[in-house]
């Protein structure tokens, strides 16, 4: 099985103020990168090819994975200003009919067996890992005149997209162009047209690294499980 990983974002949030840009997956996490750590969880699931979707900082990435001898990895410059739909397409020719692939982002680390998901893998459904998310503020239910109608307690919980999706080759017949988002165009093609469905898997971990502030929060993690 193959696990297709976005690499080739600005990493705008992170690199906020930063005098030298890094490329976000190549970010240490206690000495190693998060994306090197996402392929050796994922080689422990049982996936055995890598194909990276880059952009930002290519000649970087490129350049850090000659080095990974433990992997099988193919590396795809996507463009700069491409979109995640945009560079999923990319990939479209190493994909094999009706072929089943992991779809995720090269800067989030996700707890997740992959047995388990495929089990929930049919023919007319993709699936999407998805995390509770304590939010860490009060919320307000508003009816369409703007009347409050219920007041939720902090730490209210929400599901969110936890960015990890098992997706087969008919996925490429709903993204049409480079600048196309697949959170906010290809999702929504999908769920408009009736013809697949997502089924939603929850995940007990999730950590992004969107902020200096998640990096550490993802080493304690990491330490603490060794």
């Amino acid at each position: 099985m193959k696990a297709l990983i976005l690499c080739g974002g600005f990493g705008t949030r992170y690199n906020l103020n930063k005098k030298i840009k890094i490329l976000k997956p190549l970010v240490k996490i206690d000495k190693i990168s998060i994306l090197k750590r996402i392929m050796i969880k994922c080689k422990q699931e049982g996936i055995k090819e890598f194909i990276l979707l880059g952009g930002y900082k290519f000649n970087k990435l490129k350049k850090y994975t000659e080095k990974l001898k433990e992997f099988k990895i193919k590396i795809l410059y996507t463009g700069l200003n491409t979109d995640t739909a945009g560079r999923l397409l990319k990939a479209k020719e190493f994909i094999n009919k009706k072929e089943n692939f992991l779809f995720t982002y090269g800067d989030s680390f996700v707890d997740f067996s992959l047995k388990k998901n495929l089990q929930n893998k049919k023919s007319n459904n993709y699936v999407i890992s998805t995390y509770n998310y304590k939010i860490p503020y009060g919320g307000l239910n508003l009816s369409n005149e703007n009347i409050l109608t219920k007041f939720l307690e902090k730490k209210a919980v929400i599901p969110i997209n936890a960015g990890f999706y098992i997706l087969d080759d008919s996925i490429f017949s709903y993204i049409k162009s480079d600048k196309e988002s697949f959170e906010k165009t290809t999702i929504n093609k999908i769920l408009n047209t009736k013809k697949k469905y997502f089924k939603c898997v929850e995940v007990k971990k999730w950590y992004p690294l969107d902020t200096y502030k998640d990096k550490v929060i993802l080493e304690k993690f990491i330490k603490k499980q060794k």
